[in-house]
């Protein structure tokens, strides 16, 4: 059986008020259009009719002309002045039969008439078509009102242009082309062409012309200058209207204001080939540009020279700057490029006076790296003779913030044609070049040779092999303890033997046993991993080996608590190491506290507040935190004390000269001294003699880790170490 509807879920009766002071033909009124479904209230006066209507919610008045006291028409004209009736549908009941009557009717704001007497059998039908018209005149205004939203928030109006010359055209077609009321109203198809800018007013007659004539559409962006003066870009969209015989008679169409279009159009290309910072080009346009210019070199047979220039220690830069300093260091070496590169310039100190003059193509590749194309330039010798006086202008010192800044650079330099046909190709040289030079000193340049190919192309292998190596299961995990010397007999005839230490932890050390070259150092390996965007794998390798063998000593009842990892720079700046490094210790059934996350200074103040945050968010998390070779690096102690850390570890190059006494010893005990009032574990790395373990307890730092405890092992051979060893838990 279907269910009925509850009566809140129909919709409502339209209500009425009938105004009539015949009590008779109101009841009779009341009785038959309540039959027929509507909801009637009747009143016998114009007066209270109007305060029923401010009182509530009616949806048609049916209203007598002849009444005591204010008549209909009257009654009328103050309905249409209340706010909240003056779109209501109005039915006049009128037993007048002249046409005047009926006009002061419609004058009066009249919806509709009824004559008397009434054809009840009609009655309710002539209520619903009232009702139905002005709900089809409700829904057009509100189209109409949705069309104007629309029109304004896509800045578009719309007109109409007659085959006479006379136009209209829509409220925001004038409010486009900032028109006064007056010049709208009045508008003729002449007056608005005008406003085009005289470059394109040509081009929109003739679309317009051919579409009244031809029945030609068009589709046109130009420029209009505004009535107020102001300068836009305007797509138009012109089509024909033709009458039932095929001629045009008019021409309709919609103009838009695209100016913010074209305009952001222009940023994303802006942004698409050129470098935001410079403004000048990226490598992507740069080789387009360079392609071009090879194809013309290649016809006329002259000689180019690409020069890959890279800022030398740049990070130190930016470290010491921040990198709005650095910031400004790049923009001024892109200004010395593109000054040291114009024609007169360079032709003056790189070619003949005969010779034909140079052309140049500067941009910027890399976070501090620019590559310039030289074009004709005689001989292989001028462009070494470039590349110096380049140098040179490098090095002039560059004022940031009231700091006097000197830098160095160093450049790679390959010729056209001898060192490659194409821009990639040439560029590519001129970039292993850079290396080369680098690797000689920094401060000067170098050119391409095929040996460098030979490097690259072993390079390469290199970095293949590694990622085979991180797939294929070649990584070993070595592992380093962490003694608490306290308790050890030191002294050169025991050489700190570990079975009188403490373990209090041990670091996670990667190894590559090659399938053909053996066990390979980290030393060559991990920088090559930093260069390829590999050391993001393989920490993730290490950690879930890590936390692997953290969870089998546990196993096998070795109270190990703690496991010390490096985390590279761009693992520790993802945004998604923390989320991950929660998933790790979950997936291994271990507390966070169980690993130790260690850092550089390096990482720390290459961007101190977003180190800061991570460290923060870490810590929260539980993750213990510990810098890594403390000492090497930039950071002031001011610095220190914001860092959330758990342990300090100083760097072996001060372990090693804490022998000699004196200033090294004065800094060992200033960081054991700062450790110890951050309340922070300071840990000695390198520790290789009894005499160091000896001056570092003396000091008051008792962890140690070094060769003179253990040398990294395999995680069995630890296991067997820690078997007959006292664990510190």
């Amino acid at each position: 059986m279907p269910i009925a509807p509850s009566p809140t879920a129909q919709t409502p009766a339209p209500r009425l008020l009938l105004v009539d002071d015949d009590a008779l033909l109101r009841s009779m009124a009341e009785r038959t259009l309540q039959h027929a479904g509507f909801d009637v209230l009747g009143t016998d006066s114009g007066e209270q009719a109007l305060a029923l209507l401010q009182q509530g919610h009616f949806d048609l008045v049916l209203l007598d002309v002849v009444m005591g006291g204010m008549d209909g028409f009257e009654t009328c004209r103050h309905l249409r002045q209340l706010p909240q009736a003056a779109q209501l549908p109005v039915l006049m009941l009128t037993g007048l039969a002249d046409t005047a009557s009926i006009e002061q009717a419609y004058q009066a704001g009249a919806t509709d008439f009824i004559t008397k007497p009434i054809h009840w059998a009609l009655l309710a039908h002539r209520v619903r078509y009232a009702l139905r018209a002005s709900a089809a005149r409700a829904e057009l205004a509100r189209s109409r009102e949705r069309l104007e939203r629309a029109q304004q928030l896509a800045h578009m109006g719309s007109w109409e242009i007659t085959a006479t010359g006379g136009m209209a055209c829509s409220d925001e077609l004038a409010r486009l082309y900032g028109a006064p009321t007056e010049a709208a109203q009045c508008s003729t198809a002449l007056a608005f062409l005008a406003r085009v800018v005289e470059a394109d007013r040509p081009r929109v007659a003739r679309a317009r012309t051919a579409a009244l004539r031809d029945g030609v559409p068009y589709e046109l962006s130009f420029e209009i200058e505004r009535f107020d003066g102001q300068r836009r870009t305007v797509l138009e969209q012109g089509a024909p209207v033709r009458d039932a015989g095929g001629s045009t008679v008019l021409l309709e169409g919609i103009s838009q204001d695209v100016t913010e279009r074209i305009e952001a159009e222009r940023q994303v290309r802006q942004l698409a080939l050129y470098d935001g910072l410079t403004g000048l080009p990226n490598r992507q346009f740069f080789l387009e540009l360079c392609n071009t210019t090879i194809d013309r070199a290649r016809r006329a047979g002259v000689v180019c020279a690409f020069l890959h220039l890279d800022i030398d220690q740049f990070k130190t830069i930016n470290d010491a700057l921040g990198r709005s300093g650095g910031d400004a260091v790049l923009r001024a070496v892109a200004q010395r490029l593109q000054a040291g590169t114009r024609r007169s310039d360079m032709t003056a100190l790189t070619t003949p006076a005969d010779a034909a003059p140079v052309a140049e193509v500067v941009a910027r590749i890399g976070a501090n790296g620019f590559t310039l194309m030289l074009y004709d330039i005689a001989d292989h010798a001028n462009a070494g003779s470039a590349a110096q006086r380049l140098l040179r202008e490098v090095q002039r010192p560059v004022m940031v913030a009231g700091n006097e800044v000197v830098l160095t650079a160093s450049m790679g330099v390959s010729v056209f044609p001898r060192d490659g046909s194409s821009a990639a190709e040439l560029a590519a040289h001129a970039e292993q070049a850079l290396y080369a030079a680098k690797k000689d000193g920094r401060s000067q340049h170098r050119f391409f040779d095929e040996g460098l190919n030979v490097v690259a192309r072993a390079r390469l292998v290199r970095e293949t092999e590694l990622r085979h190596a991180i797939d294929e299961g070649q990584l070993r995990l070595h592992f380093q303890p962490k003694f608490n010397a306290s308790g050890m007999d030191i002294d050169p005839g025991n050489h700190g033997d570990a079975r009188h230490g403490q373990v209090t932890g041990v670091e996670a050390l990667v190894r590559w046993l090659h399938p053909r070259h053996g066990m390979v150092s980290p030393g060559e390996f991990i920088p090559l991993a930093e260069d390829c965007g590999l050391i993001g794998p393989l920490t993730d390798w290490v950690l879930e080996a890590a936390c692997a063998a953290l969870v089998r000593w546990r196993a096998d009842g070795l109270p190990l608590t703690t496991v010390s990892v490096n985390v590279a720079s761009p693992l520790f700046m993802d945004d998604g190491l923390p989320d991950r490094l929660d998933a790790l210790v979950r997936r291994h059934g271990l507390p966070p506290q169980s690993l130790m996350l260690e850092v550089t200074e390096t990482i720390l103040m290459a961007d101190t507040e977003a180190a800061i945050q991570r460290l923060n968010e870490l810590r929260t998390r539980g993750f213990k935190l510990s810098l890594d070779d403390f000492g090497t690096g930039f950071s002031s102690l001011s610095y220190v004390k914001r860092f959330p850390l758990d342990e300090l570890k100083i760097d072996r190059a001060f372990v090693r000269d804490v022998q000699r006494g004196g200033k090294d010893v004065a800094l060992v005990a200033s960081i054991i001294t700062l450790a110890r009032l951050l309340e922070l574990q300071v840990v000695a790395e390198g520790v290789e003699t009894a005499e160091q373990a000896a001056i570092l307890l003396e000091l008051g730092c008792s962890l140690h880790q070094g060769f003179l405890y253990a040398r990294p092992m395999p995680a069995e051979a630890l296991t067997q170490m820690l078997g007959g060893t006292a664990v510190a838990v």
